[in-house]
């Protein structure tokens, strides 16, 4: 019976100062793209509705899918600037952990994604960078601690401290540029970089960090051996500029002073296009590691560069750079295609769908249900792979570069709607907001609206409404309609657009 109400939902047709500085490049972000779009003669989508929007805003900012009282505040809310103040309320208001939590998960998915999953920490790293994204630590300073704090040094050991592979995920994330591949090539014909550039990049990293500071520090430059060779390459910067070598230093902190330079002409840039890629799902310059690659130059290269001088100009501050990308006209249309022009993604003309990662589909069911196993307290919950988010997520690996392309496989789809997770977060017995909607007053219509804006943050269509509540039938005992009710519920958390961000 549940699979077959899935068929009853219409088809999802989805193919301060600092305020005052975030809306001023919210403008001029506007205004790069809508010239674009005028040359391109594409008439760009609609402004999406209130529901939409904040839906995808607190997936966004949140991670997850707002809860009833949320969805309903802000449709009641009557301020015309209300996007701008809700974006800041979910990054710095009472919602600021989820923000921390959330996107402690993207960047460490981020930062792992090349590493070798049997030996890597998830768990710890995540809670490292939790504690960074709550204090707001200003992103080069961030990558500063990051690359020579021994509190991250679950990072380094996920790539078995080897340090071409630390090098190649480093300038990756960091820088933008896929390194690694020149890593086997004699020359540039294997692309961009030379080997010689990925040696000497790599030889930042052959010195472990000293145990102790009274421990003697090794004498000139770090030098690496090439493989299969009897021949060392000492450490160079990237971009030429001249290592004055102090005997003594970190290597690993003398690199990464000249990777959060602020003239370091790939740092800021990456950051930019990375977090642009996050939230349109297409990066300026795609892949969002592809920088200094000849033939994939940005799609709007002056409003890369206008973005990335004001996001160091703002002292490399993420939630800054959050609210001024989604407080633009751009982030705010709607995800709904009005035109075939409207197709290309790199022109941003609507608002792309989404796959949700495997954190944002657990943590939106867990708020949708209200439903939270008690080991989801554990701070090690992700080193447990017993508890049900590790369990889950394992079943939902994503790729967090690629939103756009994630596609739902059978087996998720299945466990999804078998799992025991799902049957026992939409039953009446363990979800508290199924149970309180279901046993609570008002009409089956009454009912049938509340369940979809718990789970999907928006009212039925009539068409929807009407289905629905022929479904539940107001005129069968009160156990069937609650029975009936749960089943509505679990359609809705079942169906497509539960699953993505639009």
């Amino acid at each position: 019976m549940r699979y077959a109400l899935t068929l009853l939902l219409l088809p999802f047709g989805y193919c301060a100062l600092g305020a005052d500085a975030a809306a001023r490049i919210s403008e001029r972000i506007d205004a790069r793209i809508d010239e674009k779009l005028a040359k391109a003669k594409v008439e760009p989508a609609p402004t999406a509705g209130d529901a939409e929007f904040f839906r995808r805003l607190c997936l966004d900012l949140n991670g997850r899918v707002p809860p009833l009282s949320l969805v309903r505040d802000f449709l009641d809310d009557d301020r015309p600037n209300k996007r701008r103040l809700w974006a800041r309320e979910l990054i710095e208001g009472d919602f600021g952990d989820r923000y921390a939590a959330h996107f402690a998960n993207y960047w460490r998915a981020v930062l792992l994604a090349q590493s070798n999953a049997q030996v890597a920490r998830p768990g710890r790293l995540e809670d490292y960078l939790r504690k960074q994204f709550r204090a707001n630590v200003p992103y080069d300073k961030f990558v500063r601690d990051l690359l020579t704090s021994a509190d991250a040094a679950d990072y380094f050991s996920a790539y078995e401290n080897k340090p071409e592979n630390i090098a190649g995920s480093t300038s990756r994330v960091f820088l933008g540029v896929r390194l690694e591949c020149a890593q086997c090539h004699a020359d540039r014909s294997g692309g961009t970089w030379s080997r010689e550039q990925f040696w000497q990049f790599a030889a930042f990293f052959s010195r472990p960090p000293r145990a102790r500071a009274d421990q003697p520090a090794p004498k000139g430059p770090p030098q690496i051996k090439l493989p299969e060779k009897e021949e060392y390459i000492a450490a160079e910067f990237l971009d030429g500029r001249v290592l004055n070598w102090t005997d003594g230093a970190d290597p690993r902190a003398v690199l990464a002073e000249w990777t959060t330079r602020a003239d370091n002409k790939w740092f800021a840039r990456a950051a930019v296009n990375r977090m642009w890629g996050y939230f349109f799902g297409t990066g300026l310059i795609d892949p969002v590691d592809g920088l200094g690659v000849a033939d994939n130059l940005p799609s709007h290269p002056e409003l890369l560069d206008e973005l990335s001088r004001a996001f160091a100009e703002h002292k490399f501050d993420l939630k800054f750079l959050a609210r001024a990308i989604t407080g633009t006209k751009a982030y705010q249309r709607t995800s709904r295609q009005t035109h075939a022009a409207q197709a290309d993604p790199r022109l941003f003309a609507r608002v792309p769908v989404r796959g949700l990662s495997g954190e944002q589909l657990y943590d939106s069911l867990t708020e949708a249900t209200g439903y939270a196993p008690p080991t989801e307290n554990a701070s090690d919950a992700l080193l447990v792979a017993t508890t049900p988010r590790a369990k889950f997520l394992a079943k939902f690996q994503t790729q967090p570069d690629q939103p756009i392309d994630a596609a739902t496989s059978i087996q998720q789809a299945l466990y999804l709607m078998n799992g025991a997770y799902t049957t026992t977060a939409t039953s009446l017995e363990k979800s508290p907001t199924l149970r309180a909607i279901a046993t609570g007053p008002g009409s089956v219509a009454d009912q049938v609206e509340q369940l979809f804006l718990v789970a999907l943050a928006r009212k039925p269509t009539a068409t929807e409404l009407k289905r629905m509540a022929e479904f539940v039938g107001p005129d069968r005992p009160a156990k069937d309609r609650q029975t009936a009710l749960a089943d509505v519920f679990w359609a809705l958390l079942n169906s497509t657009e539960f699953a993505v961000n639009h």
